[in-house]
């Protein structure tokens, strides 16, 4: 018998994964059932779950006690498996007929099987068991857990025919909407519209763009249209709930938690377009910087872009929330670090997906409609590609997405944080192989994370797919990273790599008299010997950071400098200790070269910066005009 037989193929568990997953602990994504002789009547249940959020694979034939994980196998593999996929094509048990599919892998300890559990489309969901809705289950952590009341609201609301946004509402369309709102909403159409409908009545406007729906031979306005333009006691009675919670903090996210205090805070309890105009207001007011924005745009082009990444980001939680949940306040936290959105509802899409240009499928399009004919929403679902795109710019880490389908949110966090850094820079300069932009991205990202998967390559790169996957490729050709065994889309850092960058802790410092050095500076360079490529009379000494010293000789190497100008530059008079404590680590480091490398100690000998030496100098000089600005905002 072979060592894997496949029953499907598609999204079948690889024996690596099985392996790795057998090594680890019971995930979100997955379940072990003891399986012997029969199918577990737990295992609907986790079908169940599975299919109303992400989706997952179920693997029979292995034990759990004690918290290890024991394979003891399936002893009828054919009785097991045919009464299971029975079971889950059975409308009597279970509400959806999911393609499942999944592999047998006959194992030393006995014969596994792995079934693999795809989401369900939004309209299947909830999938639920024994024709009783009440019998669907969510996956939380490594549990199943059965829907409450308003989860099982959720699931419906989502999976209905007519979206929640679009059904018509019995009050009278000529009074339903807040005047100075819908003045303002048709001078922006008509800016962002030249020549349509700048002339007909509010009534014929509204009409004409959806807003009005003729239903029984009356004319009723949409939810949507309530929402976007209606008077704020209208509002309340269709959302019983703040449209948006606004807070702003004197301290970093990680500091924050329910008792501490915002030190000011906006909650909006109207329309979508007021809502929106508050959100402008309290984000131009804690802003680092003045600035305006054109009227007839209401785009912002001053450098840094940061005005563009937030705009997207809260226009898409006002946007694409769930109107129906009354129990859950959307949430835009303004923190020292960080800005962080919190929206009841999840997005359709997968995180991958958000990143691709072409429209989505969303939850509220009516609404989505109306703002994107004035500007206020993305054409072409471009919406998360421009809030990563724009951060990028920034050189910040990519925004975080939290797309729980469990709980049906969505969590988009903007952090204020570099993605190169020092350290991240001097790693670069230490492989010896020059990258590309976009390759040391996510060299960068690698170094820190230790994992990325092809969604944080496209996030840090803003490539396609398939330019992602070639790019993942060069790095895994040149040994600098790796496929996740079991996985073609989740990589980390080669092994030789790992052990040089992704080691942290005290048995990294080496003492200064190991190396010979007095320790002048106060500032001294962190430093690792390392033996590298199995040789060990070959020594590399690993910079985490630069002295003072290091980034004095940085700052003023651009330009082929002397050891006698750079010494005096960095105020040392003795020339081996500041060859050995500083210069030579800079040059074995990839951040300084000689201009004579054939001759070390030639008279005519010059030190100048690398292409890392150069993005070092750079970064240091960005940093400290970003830190004077800060302190001068004049």
């Amino acid at each position: 018998m072979p060592p894997s037989c496949a029953l499907w193929s598609n999204d079948a568990m690889t024996r690596d994964e099985l392996q790795e997953k057998l090594n680890s602990v019971e995930w979100e994504d997955i379940e072990f059932k003891k399986a012997t002789w029969a199918v577990p009547k737990s295992a609907l249940e986790t079908v169940s779950a599975f299919a109303n959020t992400r989706g997952g694979h179920i693997v029979f034939g292995v034990s759990e006690g004690n918290g290890t994980l024991r394979i003891t196998g399936v002893t009828d593999v054919d009785k097991v498996q045919n009464d299971f996929l029975g079971q889950t094509r059975n409308s009597e048990k279970v509400s959806v007929i999911l393609p499942i599919t999944g592999q047998v892998h006959p194992l030393p300890e006995g014969t596994v099987i792995c079934f693999h559990i795809p989401e369900a489309s939004r309209s299947e969901k909830p999938v639920y068991l024994n024709r009783n809705p009440k019998k669907a289950f969510i996956r939380r952590g490594g549990g199943d857990y059965g829907c409450t009341g308003d989860e099982l609201m959720r699931f419906i609301r989502d999976a209905g025919s007519t979206t929640y946004d679009s059904e018509t509402l019995e009050l009278n369309p000529a009074t339903f909407f807040d005047e100075a709102t819908l003045g303002w909403y048709r001078a922006m159409f008509e800016a962002s519209n030249p020549g349509k409908d700048g002339s007909v009545d509010d009534i014929t406007f509204l009409r004409n763009w959806g807003m009005l729906i003729e239903k029984d031979g009356e004319l009723l306005p949409t939810r949507a249209a309530v929402l976007v333009l209606g008077a704020a006691p209208l509002v309340l009675q269709q959302l019983p709930r703040i449209i948006v919670d606004l807070q702003f903090y004197r301290n970093t996210a990680d500091e924050y938690s329910p008792a501490v205090r915002w030190a000011d805070r906006v909650t909006v309890e109207a329309n979508l377009i007021d809502a929106w105009r508050a959100i402008l207001d309290f984000f131009q007011k804690h802003s680092e910087r003045s600035f305006s924005v054109d009227p007839a745009t209401l785009r912002r082009d001053d450098d840094p872009p940061d005005y563009i990444s937030f705009r997207e980001a809260a226009i898409n939680l006002l946007i694409h929330q769930d109107f129906g949940d009354a129990t859950r306040v959307p949430v835009i936290r303004f923190f020292e670090d960080r800005t962080e959105f919190f929206n009841p509802g999840d997005a359709f899409a997968s995180r991958e997906q958000l990143l691709d240009p072409g429209d989505k499928e969303v939850r509220n399009p009516r609404i989505v409609g109306a703002f994107r004919r004035i500007g206020l929403s993305d054409q072409g679902g471009t919406g998360v590609a421009a809030i990563f795109e724009s951060w990028r710019r920034l050189g910040f880490l990519p925004p975080e997405i939290e797309n729980d389908k469990a709980e049906k949110s969505f969590r988009l966090r903007l952090r204020r944080e570099r993605l190169f850094s020092e350290e991240q820079l001097l790693a670069q300069a230490s492989l010896g192989v020059q990258l590309s932009e976009a390759e040391a991205a996510v060299f960068a990202f690698l170094t820190r994370t230790g994992e990325a998967d092809l969604a944080d390559i496209k996030a840090l790169t803003g490539l396609p797919r398939p330019a992602a996957l070639e790019l993942a490729q060069r790095l895994s050709v040149q040994v600098i990273i790796k496929h996740v065994p079991g996985s073609t889309v989740k990589f980390v850092l080669a092994d030789h790599l790992q052990e040089r960058y992704l080691r942290r802790g005290p048995e990294e410092a080496i003492d200064s008299q190991i190396l010979g050095r007095s320790v002048e500076d106060e500032h001294v360079t962190e430093q690792v010997t390392e033996q590298v490529g199995g040789m060990p009379t070959d020594q590399v000494i690993l910079l985490r950071e630069m002295s003072r010293a290091q980034w004095a000789i940085v700052v003023h190497a651009d330009a082929p400098r002397s050891l006698v100008e750079l010494m005096r530059i960095a105020g040392y008079t003795q020339r081996p200790h500041f060859k050995a404590a500083h210069l030579e680590p800079l040059i074995a480091g990839g951040v300084l070269r000689m201009t004579v490398p054939d001759k070390p100690t030639s008279s005519k000998q010059k030190y100048v910066l690398t292409q890392a030496g150069l993005k070092l100098k750079a970064l240091r000089l960005e940093l400290d005009a970003g830190k004077h600005a800060k302190e001068d905002p004049e």
